[in-house]
């Protein structure tokens, strides 16, 4: 998969523009480069924790661990909390389970490094990745219009069931059962240089401004590529190249 092409909205962008964006993908592999640094060192720690254990007890070595897995799971929230919110209720609750076990005496310090280990290596993967995944609206006052739209009326566009999600409902469900099958639409994350979101119908679709920590909406032209790109990222269209508009500089300057 080809990945962002960048172009300005019907412009060719400016010399300074390539410069910024090229500033932030350089910065950004920086900061892959550095957590990839990281892993390596932990890796490095449990294999020598590994043999200790084979020559003292587990306890000892238990201690040892214990500060390292709590600066972990300290780091792997500070990534998260400065990061772009995408899939943030599961990353988040990964996070807690994790911080929960770290708590509890009879799950082993071991066990919790291993899963640690895992999660942060997620982390680090999540900026190397191009997905798509299904959600809520990311506006406030517009959240959850769909299933609102079915509990009014489930013959509804508005309400637009699947074929399956129809036959459930003759089957003697209720609409309060399908509640987390009927999303909003769609959103899409290009590593950890942008996040946007596309309504189902694409009606309307946002970018994650994270200067402002707000949601801005996007152009038409702008809305009629991430169609594309949605379709692409889920599996639903052909591989090709990808345009994805995205904030750059302190100015605020945008290329795609």
């Amino acid at each position: 998969m080809a990945g962002p092409a960048f172009a300005q909205d019907g412009a060719a962008p400016s010399v300074d523009q390539y410069k910024l964006v090229l500033q932030e993908i350089s910065d950004r592999r920086t900061n892959l480069a550095q957590r990839q640094f990281y892993i390596q060192q932990q890796n490095e720690e449990i294999a020598s924790l590994s043999t200790r254990i084979a020559g003292n007890s587990a306890s000892s070595a238990s201690d040892e661990l214990l500060p390292l897995v709590r600066e972990m799971v300290a780091e792997i929230e500070k990534v998260m909390v400065s990061d772009l919110p995408f899939r943030i209720e599961r990353r988040f609750a990964l996070l807690d389970d994790l911080r929960a076990d770290l708590q509890a005496e009879e799950v082993s310090v071991f066990d919790v490094y291993r899963r640690a280990m895992q999660l942060y290596s997620q982390e680090v993967g999540y900026g190397l990745q191009v997905s798509s995944y299904q959600g809520l609206n990311p506006i406030a006052d517009r959240q959850g219009q769909r299933y609102k739209a079915c509990l009014a009326e489930a013959k509804s566009p508005a309400c637009d069931l699947s074929k399956e999600q129809k036959i459930a409902l003759e089957n003697g469900a209720e609409i309060e059962d399908l509640e987390e099958q009927l999303y909003d639409g769609n959103y899409i994350h290009f590593g950890r240089l942008a996040l946007l979101y596309l309504e189902r119908d694409s009606s309307e679709g946002y970018r994650y401004n994270q200067t402002t920590s707000q949601w801005d909406e996007l152009s038409n032209s702008e809305l009629l590529g991430l169609r594309q790109n949605v379709r692409i990222a889920r599996g639903e269209s052909a591989i090709g190249t990808m345009t994805a508009p995205i904030r750059i500089g302190e100015a605020g300057a945008d290329a795609s």
